[in-house]
């Protein structure tokens, strides 16, 4: 996030933020301080000033300094008008934000960002940087635009009294709109219920499917949302009382050392659509789509020959059986949370390929296959790969050419998904050859490959570009996109 503010009025502001903190009834340990990031490209971020033991309290913040739906002094019949949790939110906060220093938060929202680097408001010239990553088709802005000018800027128009709107025309409320949505996707908390009040398994309202999960009111924890994130260097938490939030350390901290929450395991990818940056500790969360229109093409290309072939009538069976996806992400292989191949893509590709005999089998028996890839099916994905790497081109950059904080995420992002699309296919031709079938084992063949694809696209000018499906390996719950083009917030703490 972006802060034109000098030194002294960075220094400031932060002071008067932690002054209001603790006016609200919040304490701040004074082994830990805001610093002034921003050489560093992370904006504030807290810092140790002395040791830190584990589980030690960082600070706590009384839950009536929360700023949500129910805190905020917007009428009733204002904050309530939305079902969803996003718009509501946003509404508050535009309200909040507008009142100035009639709003308790004015403190709060001084140290809040202002611009953001996030994928929602690079130009078309900048995400041509990220050419060939899905991620550029799932920023969501169109769908942004249009839900907050149907709904948030007629409500804010027809109470302008109320919200201090009037003579703020349509344009820049709508920029008023994604500003507060993008600090909610980058700083906002689902607020969990105290501990004690949650419930455990053997409890009659236990839900073990996750498609009945509640889902959770959002709010602004005010310094919570301070912690920067970086993978696996996280060291704090934070916990949910009856009447506070709480961060505590979870592993000793150095003095000097920086305070981290956790963002989960987030590709590069997504951690650049949502917060703005990328660091090479999340390049081992890197995924790629392969995106079923890529992988039909390549069946029906490899299966043109085969008599009475009928690949819409086994996209419809995988459908009916509910493995059929827009896409999958191919992961690193021996991670830890996720599948290289996800067993819906074996399945899937292993029902392409198989013969029309087997195929009617396991129709008549409503049954799938087994998620193991056969030789054809092996055959089938490495062809897919081998395309999605043609998408991202063969322009290759210098990282010491490039001179913009920008050009170097959207490299980091592009060398990361490029490098597993290599690893994918080696570890597919390592699996045909255990399989006893052809391997021609090497990079150079892999590259060799999507270059033929990519000029055999521009011969037949049959360029394409992913479809950045959005696919069941959802580390988030995805139905927020709409509003700001993403997730919810995973600062898990």
């Amino acid at each position: 996030m972006a802060e034109a503010d000098g030194p002294d009025v960075f220094v400031q502001k932060s002071n008067s933020f932690l002054s209001w903190l603790e006016s609200t009834g919040a304490t701040v340990s004074s082994k830990i301080q805001l610093e002034d990031l921003r050489q560093q490209h992370r904006g504030r971020g807290v810092l140790a000033k002395q040791d830190i033991a584990e589980d030690e309290e960082l600070f706590a913040v009384p839950r009536a300094a929360v700023l949500n739906t129910e805190t905020s002094t917007l009428p009733h019949e204002l904050k309530t008008h939305f079902d969803d949790p996003w718009l509501s939110l946003i509404t508050v906060m535009i309200y909040e934000c507008q009142r100035g220093t009639e709003s308790k938060w004015k403190p709060y929202f001084d140290v809040l960002p202002e611009t953001f680097t996030t994928l929602m408001f690079w130009e078309p010239a900048e995400l041509n940087y990220l050419a060939g990553s899905a991620v550029v088709h799932k920023i969501g802005k169109e769908s942004a635009d249009e839900a907050f000018m149907d709904k948030i800027v007629p409500i804010l128009k027809q109470h302008s009294h109320v919200f201090k709107t009037d003579g703020i025309n349509d344009a820049e409320l709508l920029r008023l709109c994604h500003r507060m949505g993008s600090t909610i996707m980058a700083y906002a908390f689902d607020l969990e219920k105290p501990e004690a009040d949650q419930p455990k398994p053997g409890d009659e309202e236990w839900e073990d499917d996750e498609e009945e999960t509640e889902i959770l009111p959002k709010g602004m924890v005010p310094m919570a949302d301070m912690l920067n994130a970086d993978a696996d260097r996280n060291n704090a938490k934070l916990y949910y009382e009856e009447d506070k939030v709480v961060m505590k350390s979870i592993k000793p901290i150095k003095a000097g050392e920086e305070l981290f929450n956790d963002y989960g395991p987030l590709p590069n990818a997504d951690v650049l659509r949502r917060y703005g940056y990328t660091t090479e500790n999340y390049s081992k969360y890197d995924v790629v789509d392969i995106d079923l229109a890529t992988i039909k093409r390549r069946s029906e290309m490899q299966h043109k020959e085969t008599p009475k072939y009928n690949i819409e009538d086994r996209l419809q069976y995988l459908e009916e059986q509910g493995v059929l996806d827009d896409g999958f992400d191919v992961a690193h292989g021996g991670s830890e949370e996720f599948e290289q191949f996800p067993e819906e893509l074996c399945i899937v590709l292993n029902t392409l390929c198989a013969a029309n005999e087997d195929f009617d089998k396991w129709k008549r028996k409503d049954k799938l296959p087994k998620p193991e890839l056969t030789g054809e099916a092996l055959r089938l994905l490495y062809d897919a790969l081998a395309e999605r790497r043609a998408d991202y081109g063969f322009d290759e950059v210098d990282p010491k050419d490039i001179t913009t904080p920008k050009q170097m995420d959207a490299w980091r992002v592009l060398a990361g998904e490029k490098s597993l699309l290599h690893e994918a296919a080696e570890t597919v031709q390592q699996l045909r050859s255990q399989q006893g079938g052809s391997a021609e084992g090497s990079s150079s063949g892999f590259e060799q490959l999507a270059q033929s694809i990519k000029a055999a696209r521009e011969q037949t000018n049959g360029a394409r570009v992913p479809s950045g499906s959005d696919n069941k390996r959802k580390i988030e719950g995805d139905q927020e996109q709409k509003h700001e083009g993403t997730g919810k917030r995973t600062k898990t703490g």
